[in-house]
């Protein structure tokens, strides 16, 4: 069973650990633990079974959020993680305008899955990622028509 929690200082660590094993250049536990007294930080753990198993990180500035990182543990992917972590996100944040996030160009079945949740594909950056260097696709999802 899946659960959704909030990041707090008993858990940062377990998210730090999951960016470490998804990401060629992670953020740090301590990046994590400052996150904790940041008004616009949201991250949230997802717990397969008591297990962390991936987590989503957003900024929301002024009715905007900003997904920073989207992450599942290789063991623990094709189980519904990284959508439950959308559901939760978008039901937590409904109230802001709209959510943005950038995504490898190659990443097909993140790409596949953003845009079952709606997301339209607003631009493209050129070299975005390094490590290896690829273009991102930047996706948009209008909450409210209040922009």
């Amino acid at each position: 069973m899946i659960q959704i929690v909030q990041m707090n200082e008993q858990n940062y660590k377990a998210v730090a650990a999951i960016e470490a094993a998804c990401f060629t250049q992670p953020w740090s536990e301590k990046t994590f633990f400052e996150e904790l007294s940041n008004p616009n930080a949201h991250t949230y753990l997802a717990l397969d079974g008591g297990e962390p198993a991936g987590f989503l990180s957003v900024w929301e500035v002024c009715g905007e959020v900003s997904v920073n990182n989207i992450a599942v543990l290789e063991g623990f992917r094709r189980k519904g993680i990284a959508r439950a972590l959308l559901e939760h996100m978008l039901g937590d944040l409904s109230h802001s305008q709209s959510v943005t996030l950038e995504v490898r160009k190659s990443n097909t079945a993140a790409i596949a899955l953003y845009e079952t949740f709606g997301f339209e594909r607003v631009g493209e950056r050129k070299d975005f990622y390094s490590q290896p260097k690829e273009d991102a696709l930047l996706y948009t999802k209008i909450l409210n028509g209040e922009n």
